[in-house]
């Protein structure tokens, strides 16, 4: 059975992660450097489509169907997300990466027109699964682009990494912020879908205005036994893995839930809602640099992680009673919560590719399918949930379900 996807450098024969590529011509070298400045606006661009309908969606969705169905729907949009992630080698072998991602926009932008029009409840309901399921891999399309260009140059992958992670998180502020103050006071979200659409639309016109000659690395294929062995053999590379879907687990939880529970139980404006979340995730913008250099330079990664999972199991479980503290509580929960946030992902991210190696591939490409895994998996059981608990309860399972990280990461080997 195949699962995901390798890459073989046409100029060295390398087999590489698909979305790398460890030589380059000089010819290609040149392209590269006049060309790698339009992966940071691809980037920008791909985080504010995305995000700006994220933190409404599953509001606008509950006007439809049942709160307690939502989870389904998310759930849904993320299976279909996993098996696109299994049929996409194929695709960038006979259509290539510019076609592909052409293509995926399209239909996204297509999807997010019936969301917003809503002409009916199965109409919107596929629209939205279709859109949920697309979105994920674009970030691999732009994965492709991105460290094919890089090439061997590893020298200069952290900074622009770096550049390009701090551009994004300018880009996931802004997205929610500029989300509440086109609400407002209303509740009026279909607006948001095609304020997306535009978006979209210039995403494309970037894509093909920046890599319409793009050379496309020659895509291959490994098996699924092959990958979960490797798995199973490496404790390190197992716990990390974990501990990266539970930072996924979480964030799927905050995007359908949490704006759910602000605007259904609480009460609070879109406005609020935005500034809340935005404020959030300011904290990304701050902290995920200087703890990667931690990580490097001091202590190593371990610490970090459990702590990052110890403050997203607290601010989780202490979301049911923060409302009465008002927005400026909430601000603060949000805060604090995206600290924990940017402990768990550069810490996981920095383990992870320090415990593995162009060898690897398949454990890679394991690691990208944890977005829409963490995706099914939470949205199935916050669905089961709620068939339990009420809403604002359900962040107390949360909270439980990040503590399980905390113990685990003691079990690895610590860098430093």
């Amino acid at each position: 059975m195949v699962l995901i996807y390798l890459a073989r450098n046409r100029y060295t024969g390398h087999t590489v992660e698909v979305y790398s590529s460890p030589s380059l011509s000089a010819t290609t070298a040149v392209y590269a450097k006049s060309k790698f400045w339009m992966v940071y606006a691809v980037s920008i661009v791909f985080t504010f489509f995305s995000l700006f309908t994220a933190f409404s969606s599953s509001t606008y969705l509950e006007r439809f169907i049942s709160p307690s169905h939502v989870g389904i729907i998310y759930s849904g949009g993320a299976l279909l997300s996993i098996v696109l992630f299994i049929l996409i080698p194929l695709l960038l072998r006979i259509f290539g990466n510019v076609r592909v991602t052409i293509a995926l926009m399209t239909l996204c932008v297509v999807a997010l027109f019936f969301v917003g029009l809503a002409p009916s409840v199965p109409v919107l309901l596929v629209a939205f699964v279709t859109f949920s399921a697309l979105a994920p891999i674009l970030y691999l399309n732009i994965d492709i682009f991105s460290e094919t260009l890089i090439g061997s140059n590893e020298g200069d992958t952290g900074s622009i990494r770096g550049l390009a992670l701090t551009l994004m998180s300018v880009a996931a502020l802004a997205a929610p912020y500029s989300m509440g103050l086109l609400v407002g006071d209303t509740d009026n979200l279909a607006p948001v879908y095609f304020i997306t659409m535009g978006v979209g639309c210039l995403f494309i016109v970037l894509i093909i205005g920046a890599f319409r000659q793009f050379f496309d690395p020659n895509y291959q294929t490994i098996r699924l036994r092959q990958l979960l062995l490797t798995v199973y053999r490496n404790r390190n590379v197992r716990v990390v893995l974990y501990a990266h879907f539970l930072l996924q687990l979480f964030f799927a939880w905050i995007v359908i839930y949490f704006p759910l529970y602000l605007a259904t139980e609480v009460g609070l404006s879109w406005r609020n809602i935005s500034e809340i979340v935005a404020f959030g995730l300011l904290a990304y913008i701050i902290f995920e640099y200087p703890i990667g250099i931690i990580a490097d330079k001091f202590i190593g990664e371990k610490e970090m992680m459990a702590a990052g999972l110890v403050i997203l199991g607290i601010s989780s479980a202490f979301i049911p009673v923060t409302a009465s503290y008002g927005i400026a509580g909430w601000m603060g929960l949000m805060f604090l919560s995206r600290i924990g946030a940017s402990l768990v992902e550069v810490t996981t991210e920095s383990y992870f590719f320090k415990q593995v190696n162009d060898s690897d591939v398949s454990v890679m490409s394991l690691f990208r399918v944890m977005r829409p895994l963490a995706m099914f998996i939470g949205a199935l059981l916050g669905t089961v949930t709620l068939f339990v608990l009420p809403l604002q309860y359900i962040f107390f399972v949360l909270g439980g379900i990040m503590a399980t990280g905390t113990f685990a990461t003691l079990l690895i080997v610590d860098t430093k």
